[in-house]
């Protein structure tokens, strides 16, 4: 009975996270994609770095906040803008040749791909974060989005509900020489 019960449990956890090969062209969007979030991020072009967010995100949150997808998004960029305007990229690279692709329970392609940044604050304290980014497909497109914050986690499953049960890995972050 228990190695019955233990048999069911892998195949479950396997169906939950089953490897998926990546169709070439769909690796070929997904380069294009990180190629102009990471000139985006190391250029401070708040704009292009919101939009590899899925639209569907941006309308929620704007649904949410009772503002425009516009305003939202003139916004959003203003904050990264303050944000990164206190702080110096040192380095940063989404790493798509070490990205595991998978599928949810229901099917729904995916990806993690390791990303490393590092920040210098303005007094000389430097900061690495390894986590992974996100991404899935949306009406044709991939997109990217962070896993390192409960807030985007918890929305990208509300409007995703196929991840509800798909165990994301947590990032780590320490301050470097």
């Amino acid at each position: 009975m228990i190695r019955t019960m233990l048999i069911a449990a892998t195949m479950f956890i396997a169906a939950c996270a089953a490897p998926y090969t990546l169709p070439a062209n769909d690796r070929a969007d997904i380069a294009a994609r990180i190629a102009s979030f990471e000139r985006a991020f190391l250029r401070g072009d708040t704009n292009e770095i919101i939009n590899v967010v899925p639209p569907r995100m941006i309308t929620a949150i704007a649904a949410e906040s009772g503002v425009s997808e516009k305003l939202l998004r003139r916004e959003m960029a203003k904050v990264t803008r303050e944000a990164t305007s206190k702080i110096k990229v040192v380095s940063f690279g989404m790493a798509l040749d070490q990205a595991k692709f998978l599928t949810t329970p229901s099917g729904r392609p995916y990806g993690l791909i390791p990303t490393q940044t590092i920040v210098q604050s303005p007094d000389g304290t430097k900061l690495q974060s390894n986590n992974n980014t996100l991404t899935l497909e949306d009406g044709g497109k991939w997109y990217l989005i962070r896993i390192d914050d409960a807030r985007q986690i918890e929305l990208m499953r509300k409007l995703y509900p196929d991840f509800k049960d798909v165990t994301l890995p947590k990032g780590t972050a320490k301050a470097v020489g």
